[in-house]
């Protein structure tokens, strides 16, 4: 029977070429859908109910163990790993019933892959897709998720190179093509876009809650209501600093 596929990347390029390398096993597995988000990924397996997912770890608004977390034990498929960290604790993992690939996917690899598909169909069953002591937080612990977020970021001031910690960090405000970062005692600026400072950061950590605002979790104190009816967040910093949340990111401050 023909094994329902899904593709989970946030990134258009990596979907097309998992895609392009799956059609030399059409006959065997069918691209049901592609998602672009953990959140949409959900939605998708929900919908499509797909035999195998092909999913991306890191996303910016939600990485592959929350998107797992969101499944309930009914809706959970085969699950292949796609990542571009060469995490040695996901080796451990490349015996068991959870597969892994490195992007970008390496034909013969996914070859091996396809091997491991077919040996798992046509009696596929919940219970027997994850082993008795599996667990995806064990899992999450294992594959050491903060070695695929920024620890610390570069500042370039004049000769100096300064290391400045992301846990120190209150906030990331967008100033065309710079980015000013806050910190409880001083501003720093660089030239790095606020977009790719968010694919690179733990959403764990950071919040997007505007197009010009990237705010550390930790540091929001609260959440206001304006008279209009939109949000502010509060944070903690020693100005009380007020942000207004545009619309497009008010569901994932609610869901804080």
């Amino acid at each position: 029977m023909l094994c329902k596929t899904l593709i989970v990347d946030d990134e258009p390029l990596a979907r097309m070429r998992i895609r392009s390398l799956l059609e030399p096993y059409a006959s065997e597995l069918e691209v049901v859908g592609e998602a672009g988000s953990g959140a949409q990924a959900v939605e998708k397996i929900q919908e499509l109910d797909p035999d195998v997912i092909f999913l991306d770890i890191q996303m910016p608004d939600m990485d592959a163990f929350e998107v797992l977390h969101e499944l309930g034990d009914d809706d959970m498929p085969l699950v292949v790993f796609t990542t571009a960290y060469d995490n040695f604790a996901l080796r451990a993992f490349e015996e068991n019933t959870v597969d892994y690939l490195l992007k970008p996917v390496d034909p013969e690899r996914l070859a091996t892959t396809i091997e491991k598909l077919r040996k798992r169909f046509p009696t596929l069953e919940s219970e027997q897709q994850m082993p008795a002591d599996f667990s995806w937080d064990k899992f999450r612990s294992m594959v050491d998720p903060n070695g695929f977020f920024l620890q610390r970021i570069q500042v370039k001031i004049g000769n100096r190179i300064l290391l400045i910690g992301v846990d120190e960090i209150i906030r990331f405000q967008s100033e065309e093509k710079y980015t000013t970062i806050y910190t409880p005692t001083n501003q720093y600026v660089i030239e790095t876009p606020l977009v790719e400072l968010e694919k690179k950061l733990d959403p764990r950590q950071f919040v997007r809650i505007h197009r010009a605002h990237l705010v550390a979790i930790d540091y929001i104190s609260e959440i206001r209501k304006t008279d209009v009816g939109r949000l502010n967040v509060v944070l903690k910093d020693k100005n009380r600093t007020s942000l207004l949340v545009s619309r497009n990111f008010v569901k994932k401050v609610r869901n804080l």
